[in-house]
C-alpha cells in the first residue's frame, strides 16, 4: 500500500512539471490567495467580542482594569453570590435580584420586606435567603413556624426558585438573633442556620420543616467553619468548639488560651489554622475519625501520631502578627493573613515560615480574594481595590472606584470579571479586555 502512493504522488508530480510555467504561477497564486483568506477568517474569528467557555485561561490581572458594565443602585448591597453566570444581590431594604454577570441585565427581582440579614445560599435550583421582618410583619403566619420563646422577634428563613426569583417555601422562626450575622450552609438534606449567640437551628432543605435546635450556651468569636458534616465554632469562652452535623453532638472541644478571631482549614492534611486577638496564626492537628471509634483505632490513630511527633512532624506551629488576625484565606502559595493593623502577610502552611509581609493604607476590611497568584485586598481608606502578587508580595494594580464610593462587600470573580458591590451599586471590571463568555 504505501508504494502504491507513492508512485501516485510521483506521477502527479510529473503531470505537474509538464504544465506550462504561466499556469504553474497562476495556480500558485490561487493557492497564497485561497491561504491568506482562511487566515484572515481565522483570526477574525478570533478577534470577535466573545469567547468559548472552555477556552478561558486565568486573568492577567497586571493589565490596566476596565468598567465592563455597572449597576446602580438606590440602596446599598449589603450582601451576594454568584453560581456560574448568574449573581444573586441582596440590599439592605429587603431586595433580592438575580443578575446575568455577562451582561448586567436583571433577570428577575423579589422584594422580601424587611431587612435580609444572611449572605445568600446557592444549592441546586434553590436560593436560600434569611430576612428580618418589619415589625408589622412578625405576626403574619408562614406554612411552617418555630418558636423558640414568645419573647423573641421572627425571622424568615425561605427557599427561592433559583430561575424566577418565586418562594418555594417559608419557615418563621422566633429568636434572639443578631441582624447582619447569620450563617447558612447545607449538608446533605438539611440546611443549617447558625447566629453569633451560638444557636444553631436544623431544617430540612426540601420544604422547611424543622428537624432540630442546638443552643451552644456562649456567644461565637469568629464565623462558623463548615466542614464534611462538621462546623467548626469559635467562641468567646476561648474554646473551639466542633459540632457534628448529622448527629447534632459535640464531636470535641478544644481549649485555647485566647479568644479565636477567624477560622480556616487546610485540607491536605486537616489541619486547623487558627487567628486570636492577640495577634497569634496556629495549626491544631484535628484527627481524621468519625464521631463513634472503637478501641483498637483509637490505640492505631494514638500510635501514629506519636511516631510522627518523634519525627517532627506533627504539623503544630505558631506565628505571631502585630495585632488582632482579622482573616485567613487558603491560597496555592501558603497562607495570606490579614491584621487589624493594616498588614498582610504569606506564610507557609506547613511550618508557619514568613514569606513575605506588606503595610497596606487604611484598616483592611472582609475576606480577601484569591485568584491563582493574585490577591485583591480591600481597604477602608480609599476606594480602590489593592492587587497584590502572592509569589513576591508587591503591589502591581489597583481597581479605582468613583470618589466617595466604597466596597460593601466581598468582590468576586465570574469568568473573565471582577464582580464588585459598592455604596452606589454593583460594578463588573475586565483586566485588558471587556468580552464575553459563550456559554
Amino acid at each position: 500500500m504505501p508504494h502504491l502512493i507513492i508512485i501516485l504522488i510521483m506521477s502527479n508530480l510529473q503531470k505537474f512539471i509538464r504544465l506550462k510555467p504561466l499556469l504553474i504561477f497562476s495556480r500558485i497564486l490561487i493557492f497564497i490567495t485561497l491561504f491568506a483568506q482562511f487566515s484572515q477568517f481565522i483570526l477574525s474569528q478570533d478577534s470577535k467580542e466573545t469567547h468559548p467557555a472552555n477556552t478561558f485561561q486565568e486573568l492577567d490581572l497586571s493589565f490596566p482594569f476596565k468598567i465592563c458594565w455597572n449597576l446602580k443602585n438606590e440602596e446599598p448591597l449589603n450582601n451576594f453570590i454568584a453560581s456560574d453566570n448568574i449573581i444573586f444581590l441582596s440590599s439592605v431594604g429587603g431586595i433580592i435580584k438575580s443578575i446575568d454577570s455577562e451582561s448586567g441585565d436583571k433577570r428577575w427581582e423579589t422584594d422580601l420586606g424587611g431587612e435580609i440579614i444572611s449572605i445568600p445560599y446557592i444549592d441546586g435550583e434553590n436560593v436560600y435567603v434569611v430576612s428580618k421582618p418589619k415589625e408589622s410583619q412578625n405576626e403574619i403566619p408562614a406554612n411552617n413556624e418555630v418558636s423558640a420563646n414568645d419573647s423573641g422577634k421572627n425571622i424568615i428563613i425561605r427557599s427561592l426558585n433559583i430561575s424566577s426569583g418565586v418562594t418555594i417555601w417559608q419557615t418563621n422562626v422566633k429568636t434572639d438573633l443578631i441582624p447582619e450575622q447569620i450563617f447558612l450552609y447545607v449538608y446533605k438534606s438539611s440546611l443549617l442556620i447558625a447566629d453569633k449567640n451560638g444557636n444553631l437551628h436544623s431544617i430540612s432543605k426540601n420544604d422547611g420543616v424543622f428537624k432540630w435546635k442546638k443552643s451552644l450556651g456562649v456567644k461565637l468569636s469568629a464565623p462558623p467553619y463548615f466542614y464534611t458534616g462538621k462546623a467548626i465554632l469559635g467562641t468567646f469562652e476561648n474554646q473551639l468548639i466542633i459540632l457534628n452535623l448529622s448527629e447534632d453532638k459535640i464531636y470535641k472541644k478544644v481549649d485555647l488560651h485566647v479568644i479565636p478571631t477567624a477560622i480556616s482549614l487546610n485540607t491536605n492534611d486537616e489541619t486547623l489554622i487558627i487567628g486570636d486577638r492577640k495577634g497569634v496564626v496556629s495549626s491544631i492537628r484535628i484527627e481524621k475519625t468519625e464521631y463513634k471509634i472503637t478501641k483498637k483505632e483509637k490505640k492505631e490513630k494514638k500510635e501514629k501520631k506519636e511516631k510522627k511527633e518523634k519525627k517532627g512532624k506533627n504539623n503544630s506551629w505558631k506565628f505571631r502578627l502585630g495585632a488582632e488576625v482579622s482573616n485567613i484565606s487558603i491560597t496555592p502559595g501558603g497562607l495570606l493573613i490579614t491584621s487589624l493593623d493594616n498588614f498582610a502577610y504569606l506564610i507557609s502552611a506547613e511550618k508557619g515560615n514568613l514569606k513575605w509581609k506588606k503595610r497596606l493604607v487604611g484598616r483592611i476590611s472582609d475576606k480577601s480574594l484569591v485568584l491563582d497568584n493574585y490577591a485583591l485586598i480591600t481597604t477602608t481608606a480609599k476606594p480602590t481595590i489593592s492587587v497584590v502578587e502572592l509569589s513576591t508580595g508587591k503591589l502591581i494594580n489597583e481597581i479605582i472606584l468613583e470618589n466617595e464610593d466604597f466596597v460593601t462587600a466581598n468582590p468576586i470573580k465570574i469568568r473573565n470579571k471582577i464582580i464588585v458591590p459598592t455604596s452606589k451599586g454593583l460594578y463588573a471590571f475586565a483586566p485588558k479586555e471587556c468580552y464575553e463568555i459563550e456559554n
